[in-house]
């Protein structure tokens, strides 16, 4: 199905956010977005009180491959921080569209498929995915690939 005006316009805002993580392996970003209503934004920044600037990554560190133990990251995943914003300002993403610069990872497919979310459209592919257990899929939610002008390859580890 080709992009609409609307997928336009959300993910040029997309491309605009995922620059300001402060994340530094990958800039990621999520906006969910209702008719052309933005309802929530996130990306996947660290914690204020673990600054990656002053401790490191530690998954670089560690030497772990994107995709692997995210769940030691200082850091949440764009989507994550995106329902935590909704959740702080009384917001139901029910019935939206979210836009994401990489596929949501398995942790967060299952959030968007208990959310309501209605439709997924990412830039980027991301190294979990299990099309053999494909929650969004099984969820009926619509996924949509858009074309990625400058790179089209999944987001990996840094190589500091």
């Amino acid at each position: 199905m080709p992009l609409s005006t609307t997928d336009k316009k959300f993910l040029k805002k997309l491309k605009e956010l995922a620059p300001k993580s402060t994340c530094l392996r990958a800039k990621v970003a999520a906006i969910a977005v209702k008719g052309s209503k933005v309802l929530a934004t996130g990306d996947n920044s660290f914690h204020p009180c673990y600054d990656c600037n002053i401790i490191g990554c530690i998954r670089d560190i560690q030497q772990i491959p994107s995709g692997e133990r995210r769940e030691i990251c200082y850091g949440i995943c764009a989507e994550q921080r995106l329902f935590s914003n909704a959740v702080k300002e009384g917001v139901k993403l029910a019935g939206a569209t979210l836009y994401v610069t990489s596929h949501p990872c398995r942790i967060c497919e299952g959030l968007i498929a208990e959310s309501g979310i209605v439709r997924v459209v990412y830039i980027k592919g991301y190294p979990d995915v299990i099309p053999l257990y494909d929650t969004l899929k099984d969820y009926k939610i619509e996924v949509v690939k858009a074309p990625e002008e400058e790179d089209d390859r999944p987001h990996e580890a840094s190589t500091i």
